[in-house]
């Protein structure tokens, strides 16, 4: 077991008891509970390596729980298709990303709810790449293509519409030759796409501990192919996961590690990613809540777990139960991706998110790119030396009864990338803003026409596009 840390500003969300209790929970599950999956190469790679099979039952051991984690990489990194978008997993560094699979998006013109297209996914990818703090860019699900070429229709306007790097999801394996000849294609080749992987794909197991044959065949095949593979199961509590908050995470936890052990059994070292995504049930309603503050507490939870596993790991993030621009979607995903990225998580997910991530908002991921920039400012933490503790400065300023405006030590640390400037937030004094009275929504969707009025993508060459065309048309 390997336990990883970040420095800078972190946040324990367990003691130390309570971790070393949950985390100990989570394994017991594997051992005394098991998973449950239908498929005999799943079934036949676990039993070789001394997991014990009883029908559709695989449970764990000790020594295969050790023999696993053994191997998997403490660190790997993504690629942008132009080489200078790179997000390093286990390294410190804080990322975020937008979200995927809404089947809805609010329209930048009217303000309503309507279904998502092909060309919404083209807009938020070029959107994307144009907003400085969105790391990874994921699309939402387009209802106006056939389902059975989804997933290569939304790879495909990815790649045409953003230099950086992506993040996948896949339900079987049926699509994933294709999507390994796209993403060969544009890195140049097979192992070029292992070298400098322009995307992770996630699989996503059934709650509670369920590891279906189509889903387990995607995972062989992904990391069979060198692509960093992230395990995404999605427990509500109550519903498919127990009530507890506890409960869940130490679930969720082994649900989680049962992909990472299989990853590191069919190839050692493979790059792998945990995405806990612990949500809870409305009672009242049924409605699955990406709410706070369940949603942001057990984040916190499961990335600690992640860090004493020595695993790299992504969360929601920018999450919220509300269904437009409004506080409650503010002070909501503010709360949701401050907890995990003070826990040392590696990715925060679901930027531009309304409505528990089922809806896609434009404004709203304008915002989120403003609030990356402020929690990734938060997790670096603050100097602490001779100079920033300023004693000597204060005596003198003191001494001589002057101030700190005009001596040299607070020009210096103007200079440095000190303070934090919001790119839309406004700090005007009240009678410099009534004079617009500009909210920071209609800045947002100022900005968001703006870029997509002018931002130009750097585009594939003409013969890559047409051959990932060709691959895309063959599927249909």
């Amino acid at each position: 077991m390997r336990t990883r840390f970040r420095g800078g500003m972190n946040l324990n969300f367990f003691s130390e008891k309570d971790l070393a209790r949950t985390y100990q929970a989570g394994i017991d599950i594997l051992k005394q509970v098991g998973i449950r999956t239908d498929s005999d190469r799943f079934k036949t790679l676990l039993s070789d390596h001394g997991c014990k099979v009883d029908n559709d039952v695989v449970k764990f051991t000790d020594g295969v729980i050790e023999k696993g984690l053994q191997t998997v990489p403490e660190k790997f990194t993504l690629y942008g298709r132009n080489n200078h978008n790179r997000v390093r997993f286990g390294q410190g560094d804080i990322h975020t990303q937008t979200l995927v699979g809404a089947p809805a998006v609010i329209d930048l013109s009217s303000g309503r709810k309507r279904d998502c297209t092909l060309q919404d996914i083209a807009d938020i990818a070029r959107l994307s790449d144009a907003l400085p703090f969105m790391d990874i860019v994921s699309p939402a699900f387009p209802m106006d293509v056939p389902p059975d070429v989804v997933g290569l229709a939304q790879l495909r306007t990815l790649l045409n519409w953003t230099c950086k790097p992506l993040r996948l999801c896949v339900k079987s394996a049926a699509e994933l030759p294709r999507m390994f000849e796209m993403l060969a294609l544009v890195a140049g080749d097979r192992v070029a796409m292992q070298k400098r992987p322009l995307a992770y794909i996630e699989i996503s197991p059934i709650s509670p501990l369920e590891y279906g044959r189509e889903l387990v065949e995607a995972l062989c095949d992904i990391v069979e192919a060198g692509i960093p593979l992230g395990i995404i199961p999605s427990p509500m509590m109550g519903a498919t996961g127990p009530m507890s908050m506890a409960g869940c995470v130490a679930m969720h936890h082994a649900e989680n590690l049962a992909g990472v052990l299989a990853s590191q059994l069919l190839k050692p070292g493979a790059p792998v990613i945990m995405s806990p995504r612990a949500a809870f049930m409305d009672m009242r309603s049924g409605t699955g809540l990406w709410a706070m503050p369940e949603m942001g507490m057990m984040a916190a939870a499961s990335v600690q777990l992640c860090r004493k596993t020595g695993v790299s790991c992504t969360a929601t993030g920018y999450s919220t139960a509300s269904k437009t621009f409004d506080m409650q979607s503010g002070y909501e995903r503010l709360y949701n991706a401050l907890l995990p990225a003070l826990s040392g998580v590696d990715v925060l997910g679901a930027a531009g998110s309304l409505d528990n991530a089922l809806i896609a908002c434009y404004r709203m991921l304008v915002v989120d790119n403003e609030i990356s920039s402020a929690v990734k400012r938060t997790v670096q933490g603050t100097q602490v030396d001779d100079d920033a503790l300023a004693v000597d400065i204060i005596a003198e300023v003191f001494d001589q009864r002057t101030h700190f405006l005009d001596h040299e030590h607070t020009y210096n640390h103007l200079r440095s990338p000190g303070l934090w400037v919001p790119p839309l937030g406004d700090r005007h004094t009240y009678e410099e803003w009534i004079i617009n009275a500009q909210r920071l929504e209609q800045n947002a969707a100022l900005e968001a026409r703006r870029i997509l009025k002018t931002h130009e993508v750097i585009a594939l060459d003409k013969e890559i596009r047409v051959e990932l065309d060709r691959i895309v048309d063959g599927a249909r």
